[in-house]
């Protein structure tokens, strides 16, 4: 038997995604209908959220096998589930969106937030729970659950998580929170990564979308970027990042091309695309950060006034970062010529998309 742990109810799922512990499903999932068959409280849950205008909707679940180690019922095991979920949905948002004149994924993790109120551990009544709040409700009859008012509609964008970066991060969950490798350093990195990652993805609309709202989203950008590249010893900093992301090996000769250069402490590095987008990054982070004067072609990589925000080209960065990361849990192994030549096209296909987004920043430059 699966449990209900929280209802993201701006999330539109197609097929549910996880594993024989914990999955995120959608309504109609069948083991929903068995737990909403036994529970009064998951019923209501399910069935009881609409718009601010009464428009019926069903959220997603995040659900947790009965039978799964208490260890993954841990928040962190749990969020750093949803987080890879997330950050693999987002990117390929981001990469569709830069080369498309409609919008089909969701780009924020505003759509993946758990909702404040789920089932207590008993099955009779509701807990609410956040820093404001503690609270508890047995009422299920007037339990009426409501979608943001700020995020698309379920009708307009869809998540679709599954894709090769997924399987590599979700073998990366399995390794940190299954098999309880908690003190290893590479994963730690990598969840913290995910986490701020995860609050970087956050709509820009705080203060209605100001340019300081986009100033703080490309600050936790970099923050991501540099715990992801910190090497233990020492200090993240340009440097280590611009060395993760060198290490991804561009088929595209566009983007394999050293054609900028970068000034950091006295030294000249040549550069590719992604490294000098990531060099627009983190100069913004330091103007808006520091208190520098800032304007708005401040968020333009190379100051393009027809070149989306840094901001949007912050997760492909970090999708860079993210492979070159994950290699090293690969097993090394002998490669007959046929396996290569597969693993060839998948990435040649696989990065054709993430291509042609980064590309779209070079518009008049």
């Amino acid at each position: 038997m699966w449990v209900i742990i929280f209802a993201l109810p701006d999330l539109n799922l197609n097929e549910s995604i996880g594993n024989e512990h914990i999955a995120i499903v959608p309504h109609d999932d069948k083991r929903i209908t068995e737990i909403i068959n036994n529970s009064s409280c998951s019923k209501a849950l399910v069935e009881n959220f609409e718009s601010q205008f009464g428009q019926k909707n069903y959220p997603s679940l995040l659900i947790i096998n009965d039978k799964a180690p208490e260890h993954l019922r841990d928040i962190d095991a749990i969020v750093g589930f949803r987080n890879i979920v997330a950050l693999v949905t987002i990117i390929r948002g981001h990469e569709h969106s830069l080369t498309s004149t409609f919008v089909a994924y969701p780009l924020y993790s505003d759509y993946f937030d758990f909702y404040p109120i789920t089932i207590a551990k008993d099955d009779d009544g509701f807990i609410t729970q956040s820093p404001s709040i503690l609270g508890y409700d047995d009422d299920r009859r007037n339990f009426r659950g409501q979608t943001s008012p700020s995020l698309a509609g379920l009708g307009h964008v869809r998540a679709e998580p599954k894709s090769d970066l997924f399987d590599q991060l979700h073998k990366a969950w399995q390794r940190r929170f299954l098999k309880k490798r908690y003190s290893e350093w590479s994963t730690r990195i990598l969840f913290r990564s995910l986490e701020m990652a995860y609050q970087a993805s956050t709509m820009p609309f705080k203060n209605h979308s100001t340019i300081y709202d986009y100033g703080a989203s490309a600050s936790l950008w970099v923050s991501a970027l540099e715990i992801l590249s910190h090497p233990k010893k020492g200090v993240a900093n340009l440097e280590t990042v611009l060395d993760l992301i060198e290490r991804y090996i561009w088929f595209n000769k566009d983007l394999r091309r050293r054609s900028y250069v970068v000034k950091y402490r006295g030294k000249i590095r040549q550069v590719n695309l992604s490294q000098k987008l990531y060099k627009e990054l983190y100069d913004t982070r330091n103007a808006f950060l520091h208190g520098n004067p800032v304007t708005e072609k401040r968020l333009r990589p190379f100051g393009r006034k027809n070149v989306q925000v840094i901001t949007r080209y912050a997760p492909l960065i970090y999708k860079i970062a993210l492979i070159s990361f994950l290699t090293q849990f690969k097993t090394k192994r002998k490669t007959k010529r046929i396996d290569m030549l597969k693993e060839y096209a998948i990435h040649s296909m696989i990065e054709r998309n993430l291509a042609e987004a980064l590309l779209t920043s070079k518009k008049n430059v």
